[in-house]
């Protein structure tokens, strides 16, 4: 008890000083590359935007696909835009929910949606990455400049594909990645969110030649 004891005070010790004496550790200054909207620019001096194919894992999304997918379809974006979602072997309707979503959308002027029957894993993968690499194998035959890999379960603002291509083109990156706004309604949630955050904002980057 005695050794537990003294790890609580430790520890607690150490969140004091980094709350007090370290204020807004789990902040981080990584944000989009300057460009904003303004978009790529093409020689003759009209802005051309590279077609983007979006892949999107879902097992057992049902309930989360029409609040977010709907949002996704109907992305505020001025080059080709297309979206491939996984259904992996959900058994809660999803694939078929979103082949409604997708009618839905393309009636509206959404983005077109193929839904991908996920085949059964090999061994050797991991369920979502094997969706991931699914998605991607049947969205490269599109030919798209940027691939976009999202979760089924992400509401995305209207403009933020446009964002994220702009800040690409504008910076040259082969690479972009933006870390969605993670809910944090409960006392404890605000706690352990930003630590989280803070957290997986430090896992290494490998660095392009």
């Amino acid at each position: 008890m005695l050794v537990l004891a003294i790890a609580c005070l430790v520890s607690a010790a150490a969140w004091v000083y980094l709350v007090l004496l370290h204020g807004g550790f789990w902040l981080t200054s990584q944000r989009l590359p300057a460009g904003g909207n303004a978009g790529p620019v093409a020689a003759a001096g009209e802005q051309t935007w590279p077609a983007v194919a979006a892949v999107v894992p879902a097992r057992n999304e049902a309930e989360s696909l029409p609040v977010t997918l709907p949002a996704l379809l109907a992305q505020d974006y001025p080059g080709e835009f297309r979206v491939f979602l996984v259904d992996d072997n959900s058994d809660d309707g999803t694939g078929a929910i979103a082949a409604e979503l997708g009618e839905k959308a393309s009636r509206d002027g959404g983005a077109p949606l193929t839904v991908v029957t996920g085949r059964p894993r090999p061994d050797g993968w991991a369920g979502k990455v094997w969706a991931m690499a699914q998605g991607f194998t049947v969205a490269a035959a599109a030919a798209p400049e940027y691939v976009l890999f999202t979760d089924a379960d992400i509401s995305w603002a209207p403009t933020a594909l446009r964002d994220l291509v702009a800040g690409a083109e504008t910076d040259d990156r082969a690479l972009v990645s933006q870390m969605a706004l993670l809910r944090a309604q409960t006392r404890w949630e605000r706690v352990i969110v930003p630590a989280f955050v803070y957290f997986f904002a430090q896992l290494p980057v490998p660095q392009g030649q």
